[in-house]
């Protein structure tokens, strides 16, 4: 048998769960002495730019843009932009945890775009040398010391132009291959 609970019961126990999601949360940022927004501020810390030719250190690996080609696009008015980094594995442990890798391409007009999962034969009969090269999301680390040059393609409108690389690895802030 039970008995019948009033509405002011129920706004009490409603207002009661709705504090957990604002408590819980001041309380772990309070306890953490400061901790857990020094590394919110980290995890969000702004991309570190590349200059033109150089490299930037990522994830315990040295990453250079190699190449940055356009080819023709098989739609109208489109162009395939082919990305080639080059990697070198400094501490191929630090790397495996940063990996998975993911590359964007924007423009200066501020459009980005994600890499063609599968490039097909269009890449094969396009730009052969870079058909066998691996995409970084399926990268693996290597050897310390030892080059790999990875591949990205995106299908870009024939307009876009200033072309930059966003790379990002897990837990590290992003590098800007320009």
């Amino acid at each position: 048998m039970s008995t019948p609970v009033s509405s002011r019961e129920r706004r009490g126990y409603w207002a009661s769960l709705a504090s957990l999601f604002l408590v819980v949360p001041l309380a772990i940022v309070v306890n953490s002495g400061g901790k857990v927004l020094s590394w919110l501020g980290e995890s969000m810390e702004r991309p570190m730019p590349v200059a033109h030719d150089g490299s930037g250190t990522s994830g315990g690996s040295r990453w250079q843009l190699a190449a940055l080609r356009r080819l023709p696009g098989p739609l109208p008015d489109t162009n395939l932009i082919l990305a080639e980094i080059k990697l070198t594995f400094q501490d191929a442990g630090t790397l495996r945890q940063a990996l998975p890798c993911n590359v964007t391409l924007s423009d200066s007009r501020g459009r980005r775009w994600a890499p063609l999962f599968l490039p097909g034969n269009y890449l094969r009969e396009t730009a052969p040398e870079a058909a066998d090269l691996p995409q970084c999301s399926l990268l693996t680390a290597g050897a310390n010391g030892a080059s790999v040059r990875v591949a990205e393609l995106y299908l870009v409108p024939r307009d876009a132009g200033g072309f930059t690389l966003s790379l990002a690895l897990t837990g590290q802030p992003a590098l800007l291959l320009q």
